[in-house]
């Protein structure tokens, strides 16, 4: 495996996660007249753009919890982190329950990461797309240098 491949798997999970938050959050957001409407005044502007901000928090630990994006979890399974997500899965014939799901500590644990992954989320896709451009660039130049330098 590349060496930057783990790292580029969790960005483009981060990335792929953050766009979908960005859309249930606008489609949520457009059904709410008072963030739709821009404010009258600097103040009424500022308030608005603060309850937008705690609004897509919100909707991004909502998010995280609902398809179990643990960051604990994606973090011990770089090679395939998408393989981590899911409160339960379809084995063949019939749904299996998350490990996590066996005791309280363990599904607090879980929950907890997906808190952490929520906050992550609300960073953005434009910041995530950004880190995973600036980790491509990085290896492609890398790989340049070794070309260079004479070493397979």
């Amino acid at each position: 495996m590349d060496t930057f491949q783990p790292l580029i798997n969790l960005l483009m999970l981060l990335t792929v996660l953050s766009v979908a938050v960005e859309r249930v959050t606008n489609t949520l957001k457009l059904r709410r007249p008072a963030m739709r409407e821009m404010g009258k005044n600097e103040g009424a502007e500022k308030q608005r753009e603060q309850e937008i901000t705690q609004f897509s928090l919100l909707v991004s630990v909502v998010f995280a919890l609902l398809v179990k994006a643990n960051l604990f979890e994606v973090l011990s399974r770089l090679d395939a982190p998408w393989d981590t997500l899911g409160w339960a899965r379809f084995d063949g014939t019939g749904l299996v329950r998350a490990s996590v799901l066996t005791d309280i500590p363990s599904a607090l644990y879980a929950a907890g990461g997906c808190i952490i992954t929520g906050v992550a989320l609300g960073f953005g896709s434009k910041f995530w797309h950004d880190m995973l451009d600036i980790v491509f660039n990085a290896r492609e130049s890398l790989k340049q240098f070794t070309r260079r330098a004479g070493t397979p």
